[in-house]
């Protein structure tokens, strides 16, 4: 199936206008899907590996280009530090369209096993305030699935394009869950190692009970030294949860755990846990759901600069409802090396990239920076100084 002339215009014209991905495309996926935002990613995802799509974002590429100063350097190769967060593209079937518009790719979570994840109704949308819930469990087409796509995808594209793909080991046995866990990470990094740029471990989903068992700052170290073991000269990063002040002492001797084992630094941040009772459907069919968007930009901002300036060398990822190039600034400012994004793509279209780009770049003239790597110099040794 193809996208019509009518289709294939205005989704063009959403790269440039995000108004049209906003108001005419996502209303009519909508109504084509039922009214359910977990089919409508589905069949958004279903779209990007058709060739037509391929063919339209390979063509306006360049609009998603940046100039030399919006560059930086992570672990010894150069990319463009706006990207896809985890849970954007679970199973790699984006990779190939994406990589015309995204600097770096954070597909997955990745597992080994196929998995259909919890019950539905598990993923919300709340358009007044552009916020999504989501209680999905790490559905997934499992390793053997993903492997094929990321092989397609190099063959297809070379080794340009970036990928920190986004994996865990699960403890879901009753017995030696721990070590299934640490098995099936060993499988999941000599798998895909060939293929990518880095690994993002996700301990955090808020929505997979049998996770609480790998956070602690011991699992965190193991994982970290397992990674460098299997993958050392790849970007090792682990995502981590949004927490409130009492809860940050927990979550530093985690992080601390894995810098420790050997890792880079950390993807902040995850979705917020609440109870089905906060969660705007009837019928939600799990007793949680993790909110991600706007709300989440508090708990992002403070997370970054708590670890610039308790890892002033760390990689940090930001992510959570970075909306507009302002706010996308502003995390730079508080640390970030670079950011990811999904749940305002699946609001506003592809078409927010660019803009947030071009606000970057206008912020960074107007405070008299040379380059974004200026704004990162100043932010490492601003915690230094806050130490």
């Amino acid at each position: 199936m193809t996208l019509n002339l009518l289709e294939r215009f205005a989704f063009e014209q959403s790269l440039y206008h995000p108004w049209v991905f906003r108001h005419i495309i996502r209303p009519q996926l909508y109504k084509r899907n039922g009214n359910e935002p977990e089919a409508v990613h589905e069949s958004v995802l279903e779209m990007m590996g058709r060739q037509d799509v391929i063919e339209t974002l390979k063509r306006n590429q360049r609009l998603f280009e940046v100039p030399e100063e919006l560059t930086v350097g992570v672990n010894d190769r150069r990319i463009i530090p706006f990207g896809t967060a985890g849970g954007l593209d679970k199973n790699g079937d984006g990779l190939v369209a994406l990589s015309y518009v995204a600097g770096f790719q954070e597909p997955g979570t990745v597992v080994v096993p196929e998995r259909p994840g919890n019950k539905r109704p598990r993923v919300a949308v709340d358009n007044k305030v552009e916020d999504a819930w989501n209680a999905q469990g790490f559905p997934s087409k499992g390793l053997p699935y993903f492997f094929e796509k990321v092989k397609s995808f190099r063959r297809v594209t070379g080794r340009r394009p970036t990928v920190y793909v986004n994996i865990c080991g699960l403890p879901l046995s009753e017995q030696n869950a721990l070590e299934v866990a640490m098995q099936e990470m060993q499988q999941l990094l000599v798998t895909l190692n060939p293929y990518v740029n880095g690994f993002v471990w996700n301990p955090f989903s808020p929505n997979t009970a049998a996770l609480t068992r790998l956070r602690t700052p011991q699992i965190f170290r193991e994982n970290a030294e397992l990674m460098r073991k299997h993958a050392p000269n790849k970007l090792l990063l682990v995502k981590i949860g949004p927490y409130n002040e009492d809860e940050r002492q927990q979550a530093f001797s985690l992080i601390n755990g894995f810098m420790e084992g050997g890792g880079h630094g950390v993807v902040a941040v995850n979705t917020r846990m609440f109870p089905k009772e906060q969660i705007p459907v009837a019928n939600w069919g799990y007793p949680t759901g993790g909110r991600s968007g706007r709300f989440l930009h508090d708990y992002r901002i403070r997370a970054v600069r708590d670890v610039r300036q308790e890892f002033q060398e760390a990689v940090i990822s930001a992510t959570g409802g970075i909306y507009d190039g302002d706010d996308a600034y502003e995390t730079f400012r508080a640390g970030a090396t670079m950011l990811g994004g999904y749940t305002p793509y699946i609001f506003r279209g592809l078409g927010l990239l660019p803009q947030i780009e071009r606000r970057v770049a206008q912020r960074l003239r107007q405070d008299g920076y040379q380059n974004l790597e200026q704004l990162q110099s100043e932010a490492r040794k601003g915690a230094k100084l806050v130490v």
